[in-house]
């Protein structure tokens, strides 16, 4: 379509990162373990506050419990700005302006400021054009609130998508009052935070029929020991190592634990870091036939979890 072909060279033109094609529907709810969504519907991008065809600067982004009581599961996506100037956020294209659905949850101990865009092509705008338009953005500090495209007031100006210099204003409006008076379009919404140089927290990016939903790292947990067979009162060595998805080492702290098989678990020591390659270790001394396995604790970007169980035989007194 010429529309989306339009649209689509703006947003390459303007838009500093982020998958720029025309979407394709993948709706439902999504858990992401980072900023990446891999849906061209919805995905995160960073865009200058004052100016949408002015380059971004790009924050820094970490996995968060919480902070306060995340609206979806326990984790969110914090994204923390390298410098003022810039909001970083969920771009989202749109069918319909008149009904377009754009919602996320933000949260910022110190509150922050942001912006949100809205770039369309309706029915009477001219060839060459589009219709911009811009809205500062406000989160409170202390807890979560919720951004909706549909419900904020824009200011909408044409703008020439050659130059992109101001051709037109059409004063204030909400997306559907713009639609209602002219005419229904499609686009795209950039919606984001960190204006004022404030680190803030996503969750709950809607968009396109689709929900993200920003939770921890799958993480797997190794465990061996030196010798599976062993004398009373040897000491016998336990190492550990965690991986990400990709087997990359993380080098979370571990804590050891054992028990005499078929009895309870419990912890061998306290917590245990890993070494420089990633590798966590201890020696523990073994009296009996005794089971050992990690217990990898929760993280902020990581749920607990365990290693698989190995076994130390002793052998019983001649």
């Amino acid at each position: 379509m010429v529309l989306r072909s339009v649209l689509t060279a703006l947003a390459a033109a303007t838009l500093s990162c982020g998958s720029l094609v025309a979407p394709a529907h993948a709706e439902g709810v999504h858990t992401l373990s980072g900023p990446a969504t891999d849906d061209p519907d919805v995905y995160l991008t960073y865009v200058d506050c004052s100016n949408l065809f002015s380059p971004g600067t790009p924050p820094a982004s970490r996995l968060n419990l919480g902070p306060f009581s995340a609206p979806m599961g326990q984790r969110s996506l914090g994204l923390v700005p390298t410098a003022p100037g810039s909001a970083s956020g969920p771009v989202v294209w749109f069918d319909s302006l008149a009904s377009v659905q754009a919602t996320f949850s933000v949260a910022s101990t110190q509150g922050s400021a942001g912006v949100s865009y809205v770039v369309v092509i309706t029915p009477d705008t001219p060839a060459g054009a589009a219709w911009l338009a811009r809205t500062p953005l406000a989160a409170p500090s202390g807890g979560w609130s919720q951004v909706s495209a549909a419900v904020l007031t824009y200011d909408w100006t044409l703008v020439d998508l050659t130059s992109y210099a101001t051709v037109a204003d059409a004063g204030q409006a909400t997306p559907a009052q713009f639609a209602a008076a002219h005419g229904d379009g499609e686009g795209l919404v950039v919606s984001g935070f960190g204006c004022d140089g404030r680190a803030f927290n996503l969750d709950a990016v809607q968009g396109a029929g689709s929900t993200f939903d920003f939770e921890g790292l799958a993480l797997d947990t190794s465990i061996s020991a030196d010798r599976a067979e062993a004398a009373s009162g040897d000491v016998v060595s336990i190492t550990g190592r965690v991986t990400d998805a990709h087997t990359r080492v993380m080098g979370d702290p571990l804590v050891l634990e054992s028990r005499a098989p078929g009895g309870a678990w419990g912890a061998v020591g306290g917590s245990v870091l890993a070494g420089a390659d990633g590798v966590a270790q201890v020696d523990v001394p073994v009296a009996e036939t005794t089971e050992f396995r990690w217990h990898r604790p929760a993280s902020q970007y990581a749920d607990e979890g365990w290693s698989d169980a190995v076994t130390v035989t002793v052998a019983p007194p001649a």
